[in-house]
């Protein structure tokens, strides 16, 4: 904590504390505890009950100067049944409150979480309106708004004269396609706005009372992913890091967490797939054997650092928090996903016969989600968390990994992957790859010269232009 420091004076020395230390990582597996002090004058921790065949890790970090930050313990990894472990492990990071693989910067886990709220403020009162209200329901009204509209418009090109005169001078064709989509269009936006009024405007206390309520499940659903994120991270198919993964990975992680000034790390955990990615749930950084075949240890560096600037500034914490708000939309869109077989990893669909069937019904369950999502949800997250990767990406650049960080992303594309549909989706919030590396590379004297602007709709006064320019003028001559 920045407020709990302890400073040594001229001829003093304090006294040794007792604090307790937890063993958890990657190759843990849980946590344990053990009595230990702290030597006046130094880091390091003097373990008075060390677990049998374990291995005592130091705090990340050295010394620095007279001062030093008391209230991030150290970790000690127990390696149950396997004997002293042949290199270093991974330091867990235990905060004010206790809990482990949260940041040391946070008092106690409210402020934890509320700090994730202001990551994301707008995206998560757009996804409580959205998953909590009955929203989704205007969408199904404008698909039968469709149907009617479509069903009334060639109705009206059949039976009326001018649609049969129309159709008998050579403009049926062209005629019947426009009436159907107008008849679609007006018919979709009538069934939107006459659903709408009936779940917002004849009981506006009901929809106030739903985002309430929406708020506090969504509170509870996040603590309890917190609680159970690496039972979650199991059951979902991921998996502890072998000793080999960890004899390559730790090395790393210590030499960017010190240059970090880390006083502890997330937890670790890795998923089986030749795709290279690196992605951070609230307490744990997830990576793939991928990453570990494709990069080397100076493009690992970069990805790691980027990671855990996620990490500390606790960005998958809003994340999981939108998603929680949004937990009805998300769960609907990921059944839909499952069933239709576009998740990653299985392809474009179900094999057999009946894959059609299946795609078909997958879409017909997900399909008002998936409009909320790419068309609401996204665009509002994606306003806040593209901001959020350049600055983690500046935060590799600042360590002097700009140019490995260049090099990494130029061989995986995006770090951020998952196995949902909610998780594909939310990686369209991340900034393409090509504006990520031009963000990390030096200046130089002809950039203005290579400037482009960014894609925008028309102002205005173009707007205006454009218009003028394909209305004929009139004549002048007389």
């Amino acid at each position: 904590m920045p407020d709990d420091e302890e400073q040594t004076t001229d001829g003093e020395q304090p006294p040794p504390r007792r604090r307790r230390t937890a063993a958890a990582g990657p190759v843990a597996g849980g946590v344990a505890t053990s009595d230990s002090e702290v030597a006046p004058g130094t880091d390091s921790v003097t373990s008075r009950k060390p677990a049998p065949g374990g291995l005592r890790v130091a705090r990340v970090g050295a010394a620095r100067g007279t001062t030093r930050k008391t209230t991030a313990p150290a970790a000690t990894e127990v390696v149950s049944g396997l004997g002293p472990a042949a290199g270093p492990a991974l330091p867990v990071e235990v905060g004010p409150a206790g809990i482990d693989g949260v940041p040391a910067v946070y008092d106690d886990g409210v402020e934890w979480l509320r700090n994730g709220v202001k990551r994301h403020p707008w995206s998560i009162l757009v996804a409580l309106a959205f998953g909590w209200t009955g929203i989704w329901l205007a969408l199904w009204g404008a698909a039968i708004g469709i149907v009617i509209g479509v069903f009334v418009a060639l109705g009206v090109v059949n039976t009326t004269a001018l649609g049969r005169d129309v159709s008998n001078l050579g403009g049926g064709q062209a005629i019947t396609i426009l009436s159907i989509l107008g008849g679609g269009f007006f018919g979709a936006i009538g069934g939107f706005v006459e659903v709408l009024r009936y779940v917002l405007a004849s009981t506006p206390w009901e929809a106030i009372v739903a985002i309430a309520s929406g708020a506090l499940v969504a509170t509870l659903i996040t603590v309890a992913m917190a609680t159970f994120e690496r039972l979650g991270l199991r059951i979902r198919g991921y998996r502890r890091l072998s000793r080999d993964e960890v004899r390559r990975v730790a090395p790393l992680v210590r030499e960017v967490a010190e240059a970090m000034e880390l006083d502890g790390l997330p937890r670790f955990a890795m998923a089986d797939m030749v795709i290279p990615n690196a992605w951070t749930h609230m307490r744990t950084i997830v990576i793939t054997t991928g990453l570990l075949q494709t990069l080397d240890d100076a493009e690992l560096r970069a990805v790691l650092a980027h990671e855990l600037q996620h990490w500390r500034s606790g960005d998958a914490v809003g994340l999981h928090i939108v998603w929680a708000a949004a937990w009805p939309i998300a769960v609907t869109y990921n059944i839909g996903m499952l069933i239709a077989g576009q998740r990653q990893g299985m392809g474009v669909g179900p094999p057999g016969r009946f894959r059609g069937i299946m795609v078909l019904l997958g879409w017909i369950i997900a399909w008002p989600a998936w409009v909320i999502l790419t068309i609401v949800i996204a665009p509002t997250v994606a306003v806040s968390q593209r901001r959020y990767e350049y600055s983690a990406d500046a935060a590799a650049g600042s360590l002097g990994y700009a140019a490995a960080m260049i090099s990494a992303l130029g061989k995986m594309g995006a770090f951020e992957g998952g196995r949902t549909g909610w998780e594909q989706a939310m990686t369209a919030t991340h900034p393409p790859t090509e504006l990520r590396i031009e963000a990390l590379q030096p200046p130089k004297p002809d950039d203005t010269e290579y400037q482009e602007e960014e894609l925008r709709g028309p102002g205005w006064q173009e707007i205006t232009r454009i218009l003028r320019s394909v209305v004929p003028r009139r004549s002048t001559q007389s």
